[in-house]
C-alpha cells in the first residue's frame, strides 16, 4: 500500500472506537478488536487488542502492508494505547493442510518487548488465558462475545453440552451462571487450557466433565447412556482431522452435525449452532437447520441471537450462527 493512507485507516478506526473502549472499560473488557480490515480501509489486516498486547493477522493474497508500514503502525498503537508488545501471524488462503508452525507465527514479537507466553484478560469481567504467540489463534474468538454472554446468562442450573470446546470459552460463561458443562474437543491440549480458564474463574472443574474424544462419538456414548441436554453449542471449525485421519468439513457433516444434536436434547432444549465458514451467512445456515428440523419432525421456536460486536462487524469477520428451542 502506497503512501500512508494506510495509518490513516488505522487512525479513523481507532477514533470510532473512542467510545466502544470507554465502554470496554467500565465492563471490564480488555479483549477486542482495533481494526477490521477490508471494511475500516486495509484488506487482509485485522488487529486485536490482548490487554497491552497487539496480534497483527496478515492475511496472504489479501494484505499488500510490508514489515516496514505494520512497524509504523505499532508504534501508533504504542502511543496512543499504551502498548507494549506486538506479535504478526500471517494467515494462508488455506489452513486445512497447514499447521500452524513457526512459519507462519513469530514467536517473538515483531515489536516491542517479549510478552509473557501466557496472559490473562478479561471479557465483561471473565478471566480467559490469552497466547498470543501460540498458534492461529489466540484462545478466544472475539466475534462470539455478545453470544457467550447471552448463552451464559439465558440458563441456569441446566445440562450444557458444548462440542468444539476448543479452550472452553463458552463452557465457562455458561459454568458461571450454575449450569453443568460437558466440553467435547479432540484436543487434551485446548482441553487442559479450557480447565485453567475454569480454574482462573474460581470454578471447581470436578462439577464439570471434559472429554477429549470425537463429538460423533460423544453423541453415540450420551445416546447409548440415554444423556440428554437442556442446551447444545455447536461452534466447529471449518475443517479438522481426528486422531484416525478422518476429516470433519463444516459443508459436508453440518447437517448430520445437528441432526444427531436433536437426538440428545430435551425437550423444550435449546441448540445454538454457528460457523465462520467465509462462504455461508446466518440465513444459509438457518435454512440447512430448518431442512433437518423439517425431515425430523419437529416444532421450535427460534431465539432472537445478538448482533456481532460491533468492533468485529464486517465481511472479514463472517460470523453465522443461528439458535432455537425445541418444542416437541
Amino acid at each position: 500500500m502506497k503512501g500512508e493512507n494506510f495509518l490513516k485507516a488505522i487512525e479513523k478506526a481507532l477514533k470510532s472506537r473512542e467510545g466502544m473502549l470507554i465502554a470496554f472499560q467500565t465492563e471490564n473488557t480488555d479483549c477486542y478488536r482495533l481494526f477490521n480490515g477490508i471494511d475500516e480501509g486495509v484488506s487482509g489486516f485485522i488487529v486485536e487488542r490482548y490487554k497491552d498486547v497487539l496480534v497483527f493477522q496478515w492475511h496472504e493474497g489479501k494484505c499488500q502492508l510490508e514489515t516496514s508500514q505494520m512497524l509504523e503502525i505499532a508504534q501508533f498503537y504504542a502511543a496512543n494505547l499504551g502498548i507494549k508488545s506486538v506479535y504478526l501471524k500471517r494467515f494462508v488462503s488455506d489452513r486445512s493442510s497447514h499447521s500452524a508452525d513457526l512459519s507462519y507465527y513469530l514467536n517473538r514479537p515483531l515489536w516491542g518487548e517479549e510478552s509473557s507466553s501466557k496472559i490473562i484478560c478479561h471479557e465483561k469481567g471473565i478471566k480467559y488465558e490469552i497466547h498470543p504467540c501460540d498458534g492461529f489463534s489466540t484462545g478466544i474468538f472475539l466475534d462470539q462475545r455478545n453470544n457467550r454472554e447471552f448463552l451464559g446468562t439465558q440458563f441456569s442450573n441446566k445440562q450444557v453440552l458444548n462440542c468444539f470446546a476448543y479452550t472452553c470459552a463458552f463452557s465457562v460463561a455458561c459454568a458461571l451462571n450454575g449450569n453443568q458443562v460437558t466440553s467435547v474437543d479432540l484436543s487434551k491440549k485446548y482441553l487442559d487450557w479450557g480447565r485453567n480458564n475454569f480454574n482462573l474463574n474460581g470454578l471447581s472443574t470436578e462439577a464439570h466433565f471434559f472429554y477429549a474424544v470425537d463429538v460423533f462419538e460423544q453423541f453415540n456414548k450420551a445416546k447409548k447412556l440415554g444423556k440428554t441436554y437442556d442446551l447444545i453449542i455447536l461452534d466447529p471449525p471449518s475443517f479438522s482431522r481426528n486422531n484416525r485421519g478422518k476429516a470433519f468439513s463444516v459443508k459436508k457433516d453440518m447437517q448430520k452435525l445437528i441432526s444427531e444434536s436433536c437426538d440428545i436434547l430435551n425437550p423444550q432444549g435449546t441448540l445454538f449452532i454457528s460457523s465462520n465458514l467465509a462462504s455461508w451467512n446466518s440465513s444459509l445456515l438457518k435454512q440447512l437447520t430448518k431442512e433437518v428440523i423439517a425431515d425430523k419432525k419437529i416444532k421450535v421456536d427460534e431465539w432472537d441471537l445478538p448482533k456481532i460486536p460491533q468492533d468485529l462487524m464486517g465481511v472479514e469477520a463472517p460470523l453465522s450462527a443461528y439458535c432455537f428451542k425445541k418444542l416437541s
